[in-house]
């Protein structure tokens, strides 16, 4: 029953579009493959466990997580997600550091987090606890591994990081009858049987739909098309507005910046008038995409001008707009560390041109140019005109030869090995275009 709920559980969550890794369910142990960890042990692997590696499966690894832009209850303190399992060959005494060995002997670790957090089953009751390593604190699960399972598997195999499952527990272990599990349990029964054909029936129930899958997907976008724009913004304005949690406010401002983004565009005007209580990040992103370019990228250099100018002030102020203009006005505030100017420069749509003048110009300009270049390559942008490959071949051996530092060296040598298929992407791109 276990591994149908697992499977159907898997099918689902890849329908609605989330992260799902590959579930693996591997054939049942035998008493021989048991024997032969019990001998490497040196104890028993307790009753209930051993049944279960016996008669359904000798490991299981289950992993999932939703899309960023899932609007999660405000009553959960953290996304959850699924990461569950456990593993015969991995089965072994847990390490807590330090002279405990004593105490490391009354338990077995039969899965871990991805943070380094373990699962344990205690040896004299067989009962679960979860060990954060950072902490070193034990909490318990269940109080049987059949319950474990159980329990975890009807909240979605939840993961295992203390993030994840502390939400979801009281001082029994993992508990589904607490309001917050039942929050979750009826979110999540919502989000795996949610349909856009359905959603379309209304403006609130697309809203609703859109809350849990974002925007992004074309065919979602025109489903807002029936309706009138008017309303979709203000529907979205309020929620904007109303969110609870950055996280909200993110999700809901990428909405109305993709569907309705020129009937906000007296709003936003407004919000530079103090008349809203957003903050200040909100605001910019929303500028960048509702504004005319010049005009919101003006309201922001104003204002960030007011102040002591800083690399990351202006990366994170400035690259929603993704504008060359943004690179003619950062070039005198350009100074060492360059961390943030070089993102800055690769996001905002420089052409080769610059980016070559900006190689060719002071150390400053060069190590952010450089830098540039070697996230652009990583990232896969691409300049907005061609290369010149003999020019930059030629500047980029030179300075790969006389930088001093050899860290500045390996940044030429990266992007003149790289050179090649950077300047094919850039070629297939632009012809498609």
């Amino acid at each position: 029953m276990w591994i149908e709920r697992w499977q159907h559980l898997i099918k689902r969550l890849k329908w609605q579009g989330a992260y799902v890794h590959p579930i693996e369910i591997r054939a049942v142990a035998t008493e021989h493959d048991l024997q032969q960890v019990e001998a490497r042990l040196g104890v028993q692997i307790p009753n209930e466990f051993r049944h279960l590696l016996l008669n359904c499966s000798q490991q299981v690894t289950i992993y999932w997580s939703l899309p960023d832009e899932a609007i999660l209850p405000t009553e959960l303190l953290d996304t959850p997600s699924g990461d569950f399992g456990w593993s015969l060959n991995d089965l072994d005494f847990p390490y807590f550091g330090g002279d405990d060995e004593l105490h490391e002997q009354q338990y077995l670790q039969f899965f871990t987090a991805g943070n380094g957090d373990a699962l344990l089953l205690k040896l004299e009751d067989e009962s679960i606890w979860y060990w954060s390593h950072e902490e070193d604190e034990f909490n318990l699960l269940a109080l049987s591994f059949p319950a474990y399972v159980d329990i975890a598997t009807t909240l979605g195999c939840i993961g295992v990081d203390c993030g994840q499952h502390q939400q979801f527990c009281s001082g029994e272990g993992l508990d589904v009858n607490l309001t917050r599990s039942q929050i979750w349990l009826t979110w999540l029964e919502q989000y795996l049987s949610s349909n856009l054909q359905q959603a379309k029936s209304s403006l609130e129930s697309l809203l609703h739909y859109v809350s849990m899958h974002g925007v992004r997907e074309t065919s979602i976008q025109e489903a807002f098309w029936q309706f009138d724009k008017v309303r979709i913004y203000e529907a979205l304005q309020q929620r904007v507005e109303q969110a609870q949690t950055s996280a909200q406010q993110k999700a809901w401002g990428e909405v109305l910046v993709t569907v309705c983004a020129d009937e906000a565009e007296r709003w936003v005007k407004e919000l530079w008038q103090g008349n809203a209580e957003l903050p200040a990040w909100l605001r910019d992103y929303l500028t960048a995409h509702c504004l005319p370019v010049d005009e919101g990228l003006a309201l922001i250099l104003q204002d960030i001008e007011k102040d002591n100018m800083d690399a990351y002030t202006a990366l994170h102020r400035l690259r929603h707009f993704q504008h060359p203009n943004i690179i003619t006005w950062m070039k005198p505030y350009v100074a060492f560390p360059i961390d943030g100017w070089d993102s800055l420069l690769a996001v905002s749509q420089s052409s080769a041109g610059t980016l070559f003048e900006w190689l060719d110009g002071s150390e400053v300009e060069r190590l952010t140019a450089i830098r540039a270049v070697c996230y652009m390559m990583q990232q896969g942008i691409t300049p907005t005109t061609m290369i010149n490959e003999e020019e930059w071949r030629s500047l980029l051996a030179y300075w790969m030869e006389h930088e001093v530092l050899r860290k500045n060296k390996q940044l030429f040598s990266q992007v003149l090995n790289g050179l090649e298929n950077w300047i094919l992407k850039c070629y297939m791109l632009q012809r498609r275009e």
